[in-house]
């Protein structure tokens, strides 16, 4: 009978120690990447707080009448106020639309620049005599880079300034600062 208890107590000890082992034992860290590109977390798309200036030369295009053109160009600041690595969020401080003749200054205005190579920008102008405008910019970049520039094309009928112009901004340059 001792020696069932024993073996009993021998075998519980040996089982418990089965488990416990490798569950404490494992290395905390799992296994290193052979690279740093390798790692679960990837860098934001553009850091935080990063001023970007928007420019570029294009042709605008009346809505209604595609055929009556004007010459445009574009220079737009923006600074990165949140960021993470799928899409970097904008909020517009300045710049400048003209259109012709015509140039409308920014008042406000937001935008996205996502992983899947798409920037959406929404700001509001106005003209000279103050009337406001919806510009709406939509356009395909390259990857960002809070450190080099790099080129946006802004594509008609999705970029316009609402109501009166579609927009076309083929290689617009984001320079950050």
């Amino acid at each position: 009978m001792r020696r069932m208890a024993l073996f009993g107590t021998v075998m519980a000890l040996v089982l418990t120690l089965a488990v416990a082992v490798p569950v404490f034992g494992a290395p905390p860290a799992g296994i290193p990447p052979e690279h740093a590109s390798q790692g679960h977390h990837r860098a934001p798309l553009l850091a935080t707080g990063t001023t970007l200036t928007i420019s570029g030369s294009g042709t605008a295009y009346k809505i209604g009448n595609r055929t009556i053109t004007e010459s445009a160009t574009m220079s737009l600041t923006a600074t990165v106020v949140k960021s993470s690595p799928g899409r970097a969020m904008l909020n517009f401080t300045g710049g400048t639309l003209t259109i012709g003749s015509d140039t409308y200054t920014v008042v406000s205005g937001h935008g996205v620049i996502n992983h899947a190579h798409k920037m959406i920008l929404h700001i509001v102008v106005k003209n000279s005599a103050s009337d406001t405008f919806r510009l709406i910019l939509h356009g395909d970049h390259a990857k960002p880079s809070s450190s080099t520039a790099f080129n946006v094309d802004f594509q008609m009928p999705q970029s316009k300034l609402a109501h009166l112009w579609f927009l076309k901004f083929p290689g617009a340059t984001v320079t950050p600062k």
